[in-house]
């Protein structure tokens, strides 16, 4: 229980110096506001798009069989539910707090927290298992999710969404998952370094964000609210039901553990890409990141003690 808590403090360290340094060059006059919003379109279009070929050209393993099967139907159910309770908690929210919501929900920070929090406790299963449900997890996110931004915004938005890059990243992506196909090696490199860029660019542009944020935010109740939801309540609830299914315990925690994780860090880059209200989502990410410090110690003892 300590050595979990230890590494997610860890964690949460290092995203707050991330975050911290992109406050003070923003305070320092070092990072303009057209510099975070070059940022942000690039993040948008080059660094999250090669994120994703990245993640998919790894493969799947053809080991663990039913246990990735099981997580790749586990996974694709859970997405569906945020999906469910996004519209019944959140569809009649202003459009410029909705979507950030709607999307914070379906988007948990796996790119930067998932493989060091599940890797810890899990080992190498763990981490295999997580490999394999980050497929359906970022497909639903970069499409579903970017849709919530741009759906209301034009009579056209399904062709807005395919103006994404991301979007047709897992259209490719899923092609050479299932074709074996793969990029030459120089190609790949420079895919995987550009992904590599994602965290440390996305938490500077945080940064740049968190400084205008104003003190009303912390009695903001949407934000708390949020925070409950996204950090126990989903979690909880998802550790009841996984329990009651013929389901390997490995595959129940992995995907409990992905359900407490806090918000990501693309709800802010879409959120500032798509011109909605940002500092309720920097809010989101930044006080869900710090709570979870004490929230994933507590939801990995109950998965131990019910699966």
């Amino acid at each position: 229980m300590l050595e979990i808590i230890t590494d997610v403090v860890g964690l949460q360290t290092t995203l707050l110096i991330l975050i911290l340094t992109g406050a003070a060059g923003r305070k320092l006059g070092l990072i303009s506001q057209g510099f975070q919003d070059g940022l942000s379109g690039f993040l948008v279009r080059a660094v999250l798009p090669c994120s994703v070929l990245n993640a998919f050209a790894g493969g799947a393993s053809a080991g663990l069989l039913g246990q990735s099967l099981q997580i790749l139907a586990v996974m694709t159910a859970v997405h569906v539910f945020y999906i469910l309770l996004s519209l019944a908690l959140y569809g009649r929210q202003p459009p410029q707090r909705g979507a950030v919501l709607k999307f914070a929900v379906l988007c948990p920070n796996t790119n930067f927290m998932g493989m060091p929090v599940i890797g810890g406790i899990y080992g190498d299963a763990g981490t295999l298992l997580l490999s394999i449900a980050l497929f359906p997890v970022r497909a639903f996110i970069l499409t579903v999710g970017i849709s919530y931004f741009v759906i209301g915004q034009s009579r056209h938005w399904v062709l807005r969404l395919l103006k994404n890059p991301a979007v047709w990243a897992v259209l490719i992506g899923t092609v050479m998952l299932v074709s074996g196909l793969r990029f030459p090696a120089p190609v790949q490199k420079a895919v995987s370094s550009l992904a590599a860029c994602t965290t440390p660019l996305s938490m500077i542009l945080i940064g740049g964000v968190v400084v205008d944020l104003k003190r009303e935010m912390l009695k903001d109740a949407e934000v708390w609210k949020f925070c409950l939801l996204r950090l126990v309540l989903i979690p909880a609830l998802l550790l009841l039901v996984l329990r009651l299914l013929p389901l390997d315990p490995l595959v129940c925690g992995v995907a409990v553990l992905m359900s407490a994780l806090p918000a990501g860090a693309m709800t802010v880059i879409y959120t500032k890409e798509y011109q909605r209200d940002e500092n309720f989502a920097a809010a989101c990410v930044v006080f869900s990141t710090l709570l979870s410090v004490l929230t994933i110690p507590l939801v990995n003892l109950a998965c131990v003690s019910l699966l």
